[in-house]
């Protein structure tokens, strides 16, 4: 597996490069910066009609643990939290580069293996949450 850059991003291709950037980046610094507990968020739809977590309860709380350093309280408000915020971080990194330099970074990774890629993290993050559900169902 490989990093080819390639010449072809256009000016307006660099703009977006940059804004989604500047989004990423600001997401990440809002997580350091804001406590989830002063976030007024809609409450969750799956939540208020079946009292169970959805495939996400926990992830703001998770990613905020995890820009603060803290490991084990992150993996326990959300077990993919660390890797989600692992990913946010360098797409941000990558987002930068690109609209800096006006390359385009391509993974050089066959299309198989991005699907079983793709498809391992949708059976681990699945998984997880059955094993959260069968936890609170039986508590």
């Amino acid at each position: 597996m490989n990093i080819a850059l390639h010449d072809n991003l256009s000016r307006t291709d660099r703009l977006i490069k940059a804004l989604m950037a500047a989004v990423l980046i600001s997401g990440v610094a809002l997580l350091f910066f804001v406590p989830p507990d002063s976030l007024s968020f809609t409450p969750c739809g799956f939540r208020s009609l079946t009292g169970h977590s959805c495939l996400t309860c926990g992830m703001t709380r998770s990613l905020h643990a995890i820009a603060h350093g803290e490991l084990s309280e992150s993996v326990q408000y959300h077990l993919m939290g660390p890797a989600f915020f692992i990913v946010m971080f360098l797409s941000g990194c990558v987002l930068t580069f690109e609209a800096a330099s006006g390359k385009r970074m391509q993974l050089d990774a066959a299309g198989r293996s991005r699907r079983k890629a793709v498809l391992l993290l949708a059976i681990v993050w699945l998984t997880y949450w059955g094993a959260r559900l069968i936890t609170e169902f039986m508590a």
